[in-house]
């Protein structure tokens, strides 16, 4: 049961969400840039177990009335010091997440009275990327962006706040320099982030903890940077550790809702907001770093075959995990946006690959969508070398959105067209391929799974946004090394 209530100060209002029992330890909950109490759900009812749990909506956020003019970082801070003086609470764990670090932060360090214990999650902002834009590419490439639930709650408090009070806000956020506050924090402080969380890189979330006189680092795993959402009970597990506590051990890590009309539409709008980005880098990028033709000759080369109407730099956060990784990775010249059918880019893609050596090692094929359809046509008419192939989203027995499109282009991945049945019945390849499939494609509903294949669920969703994951990237690496480690 939760209680709400006003808390009002200079004309501004904070909306105060209790809830929890009362054992001498008071957390008190604030969110990141546009968001609200609500996000906390889970992970506040958990921490409820063990204490009090004050979740706020800072003013012109959640359902707090927006002031004529945000305060700035360390006046927001100042406002948090009230807040738990106003309250009466004793052992306060001050828990941000995001922006809510960079109040936590200042509001430790100016009222350490007031701060027995600190948590930050995802703590932001990265120098080395302190810009608007940068930030906004970052958000569009976290994997847990894309997670229904996510989406849901992100959506409706973005549209709450509006862009106007959101831009405003996010002014203050990067103008503060967090770095200079954190080593006159003198609370015991925990770090937590996400491993696939793109907005805050492990360096800088390691840089925080050497920051503070105090600190403790842990990465958890599985998630990005809105951690507490799609693994509340999880986090709370640790945030309830370091206050000095446990939970029941009867807790088990509640899965995210189904997906609901809001959410699949909050993913596909991220899914082309994405593909947009990679469509204007394309632009400028046309060839891929000189570097990516070097490496370990011991190992296999990566052929990369991006999807349709995508060049090489949809696909170029993998193709850098797996060059950093050793593998020469390979762009094949002459798709250009990949409109030609399957079968004659395939047959395309054997004459140049025969005019080449066949490596020593071997080669192994990284392919997005239509890509894997290319892929394993050659596979099964053409030797060439190639030891394996791992696919992101690719429509194996087609997709059903086909027969809605304008043109022959897409249309040739209907379920029904020759081709996708014809390489259906190519089962003999498949035990060389691993398909990874995304937890909800926009473009291919039906999912990626193919039969005899070795089959992986991603926990991120798009088609487009799961080239960007971090939980992409590895996975492929994985896979890759897997393929390459193999007799030939």
């Amino acid at each position: 049961m939760s209680e709400q209530r006003e808390f009002v100060s200079a004309g501004r209002t904070t909306i105060i969400t209790e809830s929890g029992i009362d054992t001498g330890i008071d957390y008190v909950l604030v969110h990141g840039i546009g968001m609200g109490h609500r996000y906390w759900s889970e992970f506040a009812e958990a921490l409820g177990r063990t204490g009090r749990v004050f979740a706020l909506d800072l003013p012109g956020f959640g359902d707090a009335p927006e002031p004529d003019e945000p305060l700035d970082i360390a006046a927001s801070g100042d406002l948090i010091a009230e807040i738990v003086a106003h309250e009466g609470l004793q052992r306060s764990v001050l828990v941000g997440h995001s922006m809510g670090t960079e109040i936590v932060v200042e509001a430790a360090a100016r009222h350490p009275e007031f701060a027995d214990r600190v948590v930050l999650i995802a703590p932001t902002v990265n120098p080395r990327e302190r810009t608007a834009a940068k930030q906004a590419v970052r958000m569009l490439q976290d994997v847990s962006m894309s997670k229904p639930k996510v989406m849901a709650l992100g959506l409706m408090y973005y549209l709450k706040a509006g862009p106007r009070w959101y831009v405003k806000k996010l002014g203050t956020m990067l103008e503060h320099h967090v770095e200079d506050s954190l080593p006159k924090v003198t609370a015991p402080v925990l770090v937590l982030r996400g491993r696939t969380d793109t907005v805050v890189p492990d360096y800088w979330a390691r840089d925080v903890t050497r920051l503070v006189p105090d600190g403790r680092y842990i990465e958890v795993d599985g998630h990005g940077h809105e951690a507490m959402i799609t693994g509340g009970v999880q986090i709370a597990k640790l945030v309830a550790e370091h206050a000095g506590t446990t939970l029941p051990d009867d807790d088990e890590i509640v899965a995210a809702p189904p997906l609901t009309v809001l959410g699949k539409a909050g993913i596909w709008a991220a899914d082309y907001l994405y593909a947009g980005s990679r469509q204007l880098v394309s632009l400028f990028r046309r060839r891929p770093p000189a570097r990516y033709l070097k490496g370990d000759r011991r190992k296999p080369v990566i052929v990369l075959l991006p999807g349709v109407y995508e060049t090489w730099v949809f696909m170029a956060p993998i193709a850098e995990r797996l060059s950093k990784a050793g593998y020469r990775v390979s762009v094949v010249y002459g798709m250009k946006h990949n409109r030609r059918p399957i079968v004659d880019t395939s047959r395309m893609l054997q004459n140049a690959l025969t005019r080449v050596h066949v490596p020593s090692a071997g080669r192994i094929i990284v392919a997005h969508s239509k890509g894997g359809l290319i892929g394993k046509h050659l596979m099964s008419e053409a030797d060439l070398g190639v030891r394996g192939m791992v696919t992101l989203c690719t429509p194996f027995t087609g997709s059903k959105l086909a027969r809605y499109a304008v043109g022959r282009t897409l249309r040739e991945f209907g379920p029904t067209n020759g081709t996708i049945t014809e390489l259906a019945g190519r089962t003999s390849v498949n035990e060389r391929i691993t398909s990874l499939s995304p937890s909800f494609d926009p473009h291919v509903p039906g999912g990626s799974a193919l039969d005899g294949a070795r089959n992986i669920a991603l926990l991120g969703a798009g088609h487009f946004l799961t080239l960007a994951s971090e939980e992409a990237a590895d996975t492929v690496l994985t896979e890759v090394s897997r393929l390459a480690d193999r007799e030939a």
